[in-house]
């Protein structure tokens, strides 16, 4: 019967020791699980970001390249048109496109004009010291097929 109350007592002394550690051990291993899922999200928001870049500049290069009234001009405005979708997901003055075409002149009627967009996304908290062992960056890459307009004005 004497054995009971020292155990009780020996468990109530233990108890009292390890009182505030559970808070403890919560806010650390948060902590450590927290950061890297973090990391994760903002790595893959500015990938997206870089995807709907190349996606609007190759897609809008394309529309404003089949729309102009001259090859000089419509080489100007898919330029000026990709400039400004890298721009608007804070790529600017990073992105390029190119223009191709399947006829010559490029805006002969119903002829395909194809463009291709590319962005070097970089990876945010990754210093270039690191570019050996870890990937600093990924190329994100977009295509986009346009028709100059088969019953257009005659260019």
């Amino acid at each position: 019967m004497t054995l009971l109350p020292k155990a009780l007592v020996r468990l109530h002394a233990r108890a009292r020791r390890d009182r505030g550690t559970a808070v403890i051990e919560f806010v650390v291993l948060g902590v450590l699980m927290t950061l890297p899922v973090f990391y994760l999200i903002v790595a893959l928001a500015r990938l997206q970001a870089g995807t709907y870049a190349v996606a609007a500049a190759s897609r809008e290069a394309g529309r404003t390249f089949v729309t102009a009234s001259t090859e000089d001009e419509a080489a100007g405005r898919a330029q000026a048109s990709a400039r400004m979708a890298f721009q608007d997901q804070g790529f600017g003055g990073r992105g390029s496109v190119r223009v191709s075409c399947d006829a010559s002149p490029c805006l002969t009627r119903d002829a395909t004009v194809r463009t291709y967009a590319e962005v070097e996304v970089r990876l945010p908290l990754i210093p270039d010291l690191l570019s050996g062992v870890l990937p600093t960056s990924i190329t994100v890459s977009a295509d986009h097929a346009e028709k100059v307009d088969r019953f257009g004005a005659k260019r």
